[in-house]
């Protein structure tokens, strides 16, 4: 990615004159020539642009699908939900059926989204707000876009992917284990 759009299939010669006597040695008549592998001493032509081109379309295309289905849960969630009151949660306590599972959604703004099932029942209600609490409280969200962003940059590698499952696991371990604690 760092040589993208040099040209390695041109060669610049550059002629150094000496125009003051020095102390230097005398490099008059001395020829030097540049190329932009000149460090490495590998020239691979035709090829510079194929690999950091095909690296960023596959970045773009991941971080775009990233993005619509972000957006795509907001606007289901922003449609169908209503508000909750007398949870006595510090965050907004809104009931929807888009979503299987109740969830935290929001960057900025977090809001605990319930399941309709978990309304019917006080205790079920108290657990989930607990668990939703913690991961407003260990700032999951953030987290969650670091990990897209680290998706988007390295889509080609599987231990990220990897290593993002397994973060997003011992998220919501640290959350049941909060959440446990607090009740």
């Amino acid at each position: 990615v760092a040589n993208w759009g040099l040209a390695s299939e041109s060669t610049e010669s550059t002629r150094l004159v000496q125009t003051e006597p020095q102390a230097m040695p005398d490099l008059s008549g001395a020829e030097i020539a540049f190329t932009p592998d000149h460090f490495t001493g590998e020239t691979t032509p035709g090829t510079p642009g194929l690999l950091p081109t095909l690296w960023v379309v596959g970045a773009i295309l991941v971080g775009g699908w990233f993005l619509y289905v972000e957006f795509a849960l907001a606007l289901r969630l922003f449609r169908t939900r209503e508000r909750v009151e007398g949870t006595g949660s510090f965050l907004p306590v809104y009931v929807t059926d888009a979503i299987p599972s109740p969830c935290l959604f929001g960057l900025f703004r977090p809001a605990i989204y319930l399941t309709p099932a978990v309304v019917t029942s006080p205790e079920r209600l108290r657990h989930v707000l607990a668990h939703e609490t913690a991961h407003a409280r260990h700032l999951d969200p953030l987290w969650s876009l670091l990990r897209s962003v680290c998706l988007a940059v390295y889509w080609f590698d599987p231990l990220v992917w990897i290593a993002a499952a397994v973060s997003k696991a011992d998220g919501e371990l640290a959350c049941d284990e909060a959440a446990i604690q607090a009740l």
